[in-house]
């Protein structure tokens, strides 16, 4: 998976970075008394990130309608302090009430695209705190783009991660491109990777030649902001990463080699298939042979591995044999075979066992079918609920899979049992003994 970082774009706004200012309380100094914390501005996960005390807020699109929320907070719920901006400004659009329970809101649409910092100051102790917000502007007739189509990228949380660059070899056509958007064309904050350019304007249809990558340190991720400029004059902004890989051949790997599974009829059944070497984005497909009925490729997270995940619901048992074929963005191809075995279903055998007598011993083992061997045996709710004598015993490799013991009680008896495979699949069934006088 590839790391995102952003770059930050300092406009006209004014970076303010404070640490929360801490007050203190008194209490009584009697035992156990513990002090309320020190009242400070908090940056939560659900609405921030910290970054060397800065809290970065969800960036936002001018693109409407697009309604923009985030969550400014506290650490103490009692008190209900007032908010204003101390230093800096909000993105254009964006409001905040002074005062909301314990804490306040951001909220509105943003008109302008950019990377706004400001610092928020509260009324309890003057605590305050920097925050940072990033406006883009997408889907929009005039705009720096960034799909598949139009330079490989992808937008990821606002950034748009474009395809790798491999070391020494030719970076062509991957750079920013717009759509109505003309004039010049300027990296702003963060840097291009080492021999990749940036033209200080845009060339006929948008097409930006990238260069050749140099040979990079341990520190392959570059994350670069570039501000161009829209048909009426307006700044354009977009953040951008760029990864730059080492010259090495694409191969196929996959976790437990090429032998998958097993999986089970009616059982959720999920792998994921790896690589090395090649630039990303790749995509994976069947190149011969036949998945199991009820599984299919799908993308397991980052959008730039395509289908590298085998995922669903086996429909039919047998042995599976297919081969996988990985293409990445410079055309490079991989194959490699795997074979899946499907199980049948896991379950319980419900025909009687063998009669007991009171008094005599007794043995008889549980009988489960389907699934991948091993298993495990449980009584469903109570042991207790055996009959009165017998007990679960082990007979490797199974667990708990004979029924044993000397039996004390006549009747007949039902109880619930619950087998489990190796792959933690479980099933469930009802096992009757009768016991004789």
């Amino acid at each position: 998976m590839r790391r995102i970082m952003k770059a930050a774009l300092t406009l006209a706004a004014t970076v303010t970075t404070a640490a929360a200012l801490a007050g203190t309380a008194a209490g009584p100094a009697s035992a156990g008394y513990k002090p309320p914390p020190p009242f400070a501005l908090t940056c939560p996960a659900a609405d921030g990130t910290l970054e060397n005390g800065v809290c970065v807020l969800p960036p936002g699109q001018t693109t409407a309608p697009n309604s923009y929320t985030a969550t400014i907070t506290d650490n103490v719920p009692a008190d209900k302090p007032t908010f204003a901006v101390a230093a800096g400004s909000l993105p254009p659009g964006l409001t905040m009430p002074a005062q909301s329970g314990s804490g306040t809101i951001i909220t509105g649409n943003p008109t302008k695209a950019g990377v706004y910092d400001f610092t928020i100051k509260a009324s309890v102790n003057s605590a305050t705190q920097a925050y940072e917000i990033t406006i883009t502007v997408q889907g929009a007739p005039d705009q720096l783009l960034c799909t598949p189509a139009s330079n490989g990228g992808v937008l990821e949380s606002g950034v748009c991660v474009l395809p790798d660059a491999v070391a020494g070899l030719s970076y062509q056509g991957h750079l920013p491109t717009s759509h109505n958007a003309g004039g010049t064309l300027s990296v702003v904050a963060g840097a291009l990777p080492a021999g990749l350019t940036l033209p200080a304007t845009f060339g006929a249809g948008g097409d930006i030649a990238g260069g050749t990558p140099a040979q990079q340190d341990a520190s392959n991720f570059y994350d670069f902001t570039v501000q161009g400029t829209g048909d009426q004059g307006q700044p354009l902004y977009q953040a951008y990463s760029i990864t730059v890989d080492p010259d090495q051949p694409l191969a196929i790997n996959a976790s437990g080699g090429t032998d998958l599974g097993p999986g089970m009829v009616g059982g959720a059944f999920a792998q994921n298939f790896f690589l090395s070497g090649g630039a990303a984005p790749y995509i994976w497909s069947v190149a011969a042979g036949q998945l199991p009925p009820g599984l299919s490729l799908q993308t397991f997270s980052d959008p730039r591995d395509a289908n590298d995940e085998l995922i669903g619901t086996p429909t039919a048992a047998g042995t599976y044999t297919f081969t996988m074929k990985l293409t990445d963005y410079d055309g490079q191809q991989a194959t490699q075979q795997f074979s899946l075995i499907i199980d049948p279903p896991l379950q319980i055998s419900t025909t009687p066992l063998a009669t007991g007598t009171v008094g005599v011993r007794y043995s008889h083992d549980l009988v489960a079918q389907g699934g991948a061997p091993p298993y495990s045996w449980f009584v469903v709710t109570n042991i207790n609920e055996l009959p009165p004598g017998l007990t679960l015993g082990t007979t490797a490799p199974d667990f708990n899979n004979v029924l044993t013991g000397t039996p004390t009680k006549a009747g007949t008896f039902s109880f619930p049992m619950q087998v489990q495979d190796s792959q933690d699949n479980t099933a469930t069934g009802t096992v009757t003994i009768t016991i004789n006088p």
